[in-house]
């Protein structure tokens, strides 16, 4: 049978066996298709896990760009601490920094992430048999709530990753600093 919503399906399976009794049985498009979507489901806690290990290296990328600049900048971290810049205001730059770079990073990720999901949907990259599956294209959809904690996530890892680097350059004494070479 077909219906005019596909999420009532269920509700309407229901309801004709109910009406009909036994022997009979109904089953619905999702029913049927119960291993796909549970391969679905297993697949979006895989992406889930290899997106977060691509944050964590990410974040170590920031740690050691920002330990480099760190170590590049530490005759002028101390002319400026000798000056008296409070150590709590290289920490600022440093964390600034980070944010800049782990905010554009995500921002580039969010906008080639979404434009990859819009395609794969709208032109159906990934066909499936519908024979099998009773759908004809890998379907994609976007959960605001999803991109909304990946991005949050990207942002407090990035932020996170800055505070190694940014508490290194506020703990240099001037001295040792203006003399590092």
């Amino acid at each position: 049978m077909k219906t005019t919503d596909r999420w009532e399906t269920n509700i309407i399976s229901e309801r004709i066996t109910a009406a009909l009794g036994w022997p009979y049985r109904t089953m619905d498009w999702q029913e049927q298709n119960r291993s796909l979507f549970q391969a679905l489901k297993l697949e979006k806690l895989g992406m889930g896990v290899i997106l977060l290990l691509i944050v964590i290296v990410a974040a170590f990328n920031i740690v050691s760009t920002l330990t480099m600049v760190v170590t590049d900048k530490t005759r002028e971290i101390g002319i400026l601490k000798a000056m008296g810049l409070p150590s709590r205001s290289i920490r600022r730059v440093f964390l600034a920094q980070g944010i800049v770079i782990g905010g554009v990073g995500t921002l580039l990720g969010l906008l080639i992430g979404l434009a990859g999901a819009v395609g794969l949907e709208k032109y159906k990259i990934i066909p499936l048999d519908p024979a099998i599956y009773f759908i004809d294209h890998l379907p994609v959809a976007i959960q605001a709530i999803d991109v909304t904690w990946i991005v949050l996530a990207s942002v407090l890892t990035a932020a996170a990753a800055t505070l190694y680097p940014a508490i290194q350059a506020s703990r240099l004494y001037p001295i040792d600093a203006i003399r590092h070479e």
